[in-house]
């Protein structure tokens, strides 16, 4: 499996680092898989780390989550975004860096990409663009547990991790191996997303990660010829509001479905970069609400 992954890597460095966790990733096989687990990993110099996720993929999670990062970004944090969806990394588009390699510090840890105001990281950028990762669960998790460690980020407000869809063995490795904050889950307000949320909440919640609130994405359309609103992706403007207050957490954020946004970020130019632009209003609000629930979450 590696060595189909190392093959597209033009980096030497790289290409051994990752021969090297082939030797980690054999210990995943059978009743050998709990022993590669035993402790939390430590990063020092972050002080928040933040999971998005959404328990069902379409939803706008990964455009979310670099909003997100570039809008802390923009309130003079120093901010990290690390994609985690292994299989469908999307963040290398979003911020533009589709064209960049990764780079290798002297003592061998992996060197973010700078733009937008943030550092990101993906595996989107280690290998070719149209090459898809076969992988099985334990090589992710040691693919996961390897970019957590093995990357220096220097000093961070936020680490904001983009994780894949489901409640797969992204989420359990993380959870397992990792402090995280506090979590959000991204949803339409479609009857068919927001069952699944239910089930993000409970994987959570069992894991022991802090929820801040659920981030309603795509909740509606605003013709620009009447300035109608439609409820296009099903649901009502109290459906996610009424599911969480159901399940006991907070609607953070309406995010109105934009085709600019759209646009903007198939050009690589995530909203929230363009501090004048009106749409990206949402997503700073958005940054200040998940400013004021982590601090609430870390009084408790």
């Amino acid at each position: 499996m590696l060595s189909y992954f190392t093959s597209n890597l033009s980096n030497t460095v790289l290409n051994k680092k990752f021969l090297g966790l082939s030797s980690l990733v054999r210990n995943f096989h059978g009743d050998h898989a709990k022993d590669f687990l035993p402790d939390k990993i430590e990063l020092p110099d972050v002080s928040r780390v933040i999971a998005v996720s959404s328990c069902k993929g379409g939803v706008g999670k990964s455009t979310v989550a670099t909003n997100l990062a570039v809008s802390l970004g923009q309130l003079n944090l120093r901010v990290g975004l690390l994609d985690l969806d292994i299989y469908g990394p999307s963040i290398p588009t979003l911020l533009g860096t589709t064209e960049k390699g990764i780079g290798v510090s002297e003592d061998k840890k992996f060197l973010p990409i700078e733009k937008h105001g943030i550092l990101s990281l993906s595996i989107g950028n280690m290998i070719e663009q149209t090459k898809g990762l076969i992988w099985r669960g334990p090589l992710v998790s040691g693919a996961v547990k390897q970019l957590l460690t093995d990357t220096f980020w220097g000093k961070l407000d936020y680490l904001v991790l983009d994780l894949p869809p489901g409640t797969g063995d992204t989420q359990i490795t993380l959870a397992q191996s990792l402090k995280i904050d506090a979590s959000l889950i991204v949803t339409t307000p479609q009857r068919l997303a927001l069952a699944d949320v239910i089930r993000g909440v409970e994987m959570f919640k069992t894991v022991e990660v802090p929820v801040a609130g659920i981030v309603e994405n795509m909740s509606w359309f605003q013709c620009p010829n009447c300035n109608t609103k439609h409820n296009f992706m099903g649901g009502d403007a109290q459906s996610v509001k009424d599911l969480a207050a159901k399940i006991g957490v907070n609607r953070l954020a309406q995010l109105p479905y934009v085709p600019e946004i759209a646009v903007s970020s198939d050009r690589g130019v995530p909203v929230s970069a363009q501090i004048e632009n009106p749409f990206a209003k949402p997503y700073f609000q958005l940054a200040n609400n998940v400013i004021e629930a982590v601090s609430q979450i870390k009084k408790k």
